[in-house]
């Protein structure tokens, strides 16, 4: 029985990892998209907000580093919890809390990144972007179902550059 409950937690802790923080919403197009033409394009996005959103972004860029490193270190304690034969289930329990709380403060400053970047933008720029979320999320999931970053670069980790199409 300890063992089949020790198999089930884990399955839980490996789902969990891959599934998208719940603070992840509003969907954006990944990557730098106010640089994209063809985005640009479709959103009307000018140059004075391009410049705007990118200096958002580089604001945030630094936090997110540490944000997405706090999260990969908590998962690896994780998964070293698990991997032991005996494992606490007070320390898994724990380390799961740990995993959890670095997820939210991640999910909680990309929105907030988001919002920021809502003004800057029109009410019909904004209105187009949330007609077009499930679109972004298909795209996204499909990425990533085919071992592909947002950014089109299968196997390295995303760096925040211009892709040049959607």
């Amino acid at each position: 029985m300890r063992r089949f409950s020790f198999a089930l937690a884990a399955a839980f802790v490996f789902l969990g990892a891959a599934l998208p923080a719940t603070a992840q919403i509003p969907e954006i197009p990944p990557g730098k998209w106010w640089k994209r033409p063809r985005v640009v394009e479709s959103l009307h996005v000018t140059p004075d907000q391009q410049e705007r959103l990118e200096e958002i972004f580089a604001k945030h860029r630094r936090s997110f580093v540490d944000l997405k490193a706090d999260v990969e270190r908590r998962q690896i304690d994780v998964e070293d919890l698990l991997a032991k034969k005996d494992s606490d289930p007070k320390k898994v329990s724990s380390a799961m809390d740990a995993l959890d709380e670095a997820r939210l403060r991640l999910g909680k400053a990309r929105t907030m990144m988001i919002v920021e970047m809502k003004g800057v933008l029109t009410a019909d720029q904004w209105q187009m972007i949330l007609e077009r979320m499930e679109e972004w999320r298909r795209e996204r999931s499909e990425r990533r179902g085919m071992g592909m970053r947002p950014g089109g670069r299968g196997g390295r980790p995303d760096r925040g550059g211009a892709e040049k199409e959607e």
